[in-house]
């Protein structure tokens, strides 16, 4: 299983930089969510990244299966 969030080299290949202010400053320039943790380093959700990169799991209705109503009333 992966971690929550994204790891510091993780947050250093997506921002292309080492330095916490330059990848802070890359993640708001972008709009991205991120969290300054007790470090002060970037904190990325895993997820967020994932969806914002354009291959996380779609979450939107069309992802959520409709009941079968038919089923339920004893309809095939």
């Amino acid at each position: 299983m992966l971690p929550l969030f994204l790891d510091p080299d993780e947050v250093a290949m997506l921002t292309g930089f080492q330095s916490t202010r330059r990848q802070c400053l890359w993640l708001n320039e972008r709009g991205w969510r991120f969290v300054i943790n007790g470090s002060g380093r970037p904190i990325v959700a895993r997820k967020y990244a994932e969806k914002a990169l354009g291959c996380g799991d779609d979450e939107g209705p069309a992802a959520t299966p409709a009941p079968n109503f038919a089923a339920l009333r004893g309809a095939n």
